[in-house]
């Protein structure tokens, strides 16, 4: 019985001091983890800004027109001043090249890191980002609005980062484009007029990419990814369309298509200015003789030259202009469409554009005259393009053509100084075709104001169809 007493039991104050113990260790531990998360947070927060803190940088200004068409809008501020050449631009300002800049590149900017931006006059362009991260060569941000006229993107391929953003916002769109490459946005209005609710200009962009690619985010939709040698144009809500060949037709209305015969010959009057007349084409005829001596301009429906016979599919059937005079006239009379190019007519700059092939299909059922006429110039087709060299302030230029029908060459007896003859075949379709751009037409030239097309001499019967200008950068 006395063993049994003295069973061992657990001893108070030794339990209470093991709890103890574990508390403190536990404790130790909780604080030694605590430590070890603020020392990793810290740790991290460290990379993290080592990793995102950036730089803002700086682009340069090459002004190549006269200083007072360029101006610039400071970060901050709302009114234009001047420019200076080299002068250097951040993040927040605006550049913008006035209409009356001239033809051609009138601006550049060079970034930081070697790319250049090329603005035509009518640009503007907003430096919203220009960063680089501070403590590496990680990444280049640049992010630039464009909001009006012609910029030139060529990027620098070499990049010392190792990710490249290249954004440029247009609109409600917005686009990348990859390093290396040479890109091009065109802004300009709609031929129907638009309105905007949020009270901003209505616009299309069309995005050009000559080397490299691009991808343009609409505001709905998937992205639209542009290859070298493609375009592709965004309506004002910030839609793309499919991308096509990068090629520019420049002239509009080529079918005659667009409007009635009476609404072509309406513009001839100004008598009723309340008349549906074309917005393309202005038909003329000079001098003023009474109307039965008088050419007229019509439309003749045919089939798609060369086809000659009026027999063929309805998917094949053109609308031609038709020069018409007859009636045994002896007097020499013009009759005459003409389009002035380029929005609004205001003429088109073409210093882009590496080529500028111009083309027709022509026919010529009769000419009373021999030949190009006692002059040279009296052809049943002629065709003639108004350029300026370089500078508004330039005089105009032309650069005439005469098709003809004749037995042989022979019988062109008098050529006029500037003209460009060419025998066709009597009531055969010839296609017509020259590149501009070809030494003797024009090489160089900048700015193209209009195309004309005219019959000249005493009676004759001619047609042309599929009238192009077509410019490839």
């Amino acid at each position: 019985m006395h063993g049994m007493g003295t069973t061992t039991v657990p001893d108070d104050r030794l339990v209470a001091q093991r709890r103890t113990l574990r508390i403190a260790w536990l404790t130790l531990f909780a604080f030694l983890g605590l430590f070890l998360a603020l020392v990793t947070l810290v740790a991290l927060s460290v990379r993290q800004w080592y990793l995102a803190a950036t730089d803002t940088q700086k682009a340069t200004l090459v002004v190549r027109s006269l200083n007072e068409s360029i101006v610039w809008q400071p970060a901050g501020r709302t009114i234009f001043q001047g420019t200076r050449d080299q002068q250097e631009l951040g993040e927040g300002d605006v550049l913008r090249a006035l209409p009356n800049a001239g033809y051609g590149q009138v601006a550049s900017l060079r970034l930081f890191e070697g790319s250049q931006l090329d603005l035509w006059a009518g640009a503007e362009l907003r430096l919203i980002e220009l960063r680089t991260t501070r403590w590496h060569s990680g990444v280049l941000q640049v992010t630039l609005e464009q909001t009006g006229g012609y910029v030139r993107y060529d990027l620098r391929a070499d990049q010392p980062f190792q990710t490249v953003r290249f954004t440029v916002l247009v609109g409600d769109a917005r686009v990348e484009f990859t390093p290396g490459g040479s890109y091009s946005i065109g802004l300009y209005p709609p031929e129907r007029r638009v309105i905007r609710s949020d009270g901003r200009p209505a616009l299309i962009a069309d995005i050009a990419v000559r080397t490299g690619s691009a991808i343009v985010h609409g505001v709905v939709g998937q992205p639209v990814r542009i290859a070298s040698g493609q375009r592709v144009e965004v309506d004002p809500a910030g839609l793309p369309g499919l991308p096509v060949p990068a090629r520019w037709e420049l002239i509009r209305d080529g079918g005659f298509s667009l409007f009635s015969e009476a609404e072509y010959n309406n513009t001839t009057r100004t008598d009723d200015p309340t008349l549906p007349r074309a917005t393309t084409w202005q038909v003329s005829g000079t001098p003023n003789l009474p109307l039965p001596e008088r050419g007229f301009f019509r439309l003749a429906t045919i089939c798609r030259p060369p086809n000659p016979t009026l027999t063929c599919p309805l998917e094949d059937r053109r609308t031609a202009a038709w020069f018409y005079r007859t009636g045994g006239q002896v007097n020499g009379f013009v009759t005459s469409i003409r389009q002035s190019l380029g929005v609004n007519g205001a003429g088109v700059d073409v210093s882009e554009f590496r080529s500028l092939v111009f083309s027709l299909w022509g026919r010529i059922d009769y000419q009373s005259l021999l030949a190009a006429g006692d002059r040279g110039t009296e052809c049943p087709i002629m065709i003639r393009i108004v350029a300026r060299r370089s500078s508004p302030t330039d005089p105009d230029e032309e650069r005439v053509v005469c098709l003809y029908t004749a037995a042989s060459d022979q019988e062109l007896r008098v050529r006029a100084d500037g003209v460009f003859y060419q025998r066709v075949d009597p009531a055969t379709w010839t296609r017509f075709r020259v590149d501009l751009r070809d030494e003797g037409w024009l090489p160089d030239y900048r700015y193209l104001r209009s195309v004309e097309i005219y019959a000249n001499g005493h009676d004759y019967d001619a047609r042309v169809v599929d009238v192009s200008l077509v410019g490839t950068q």
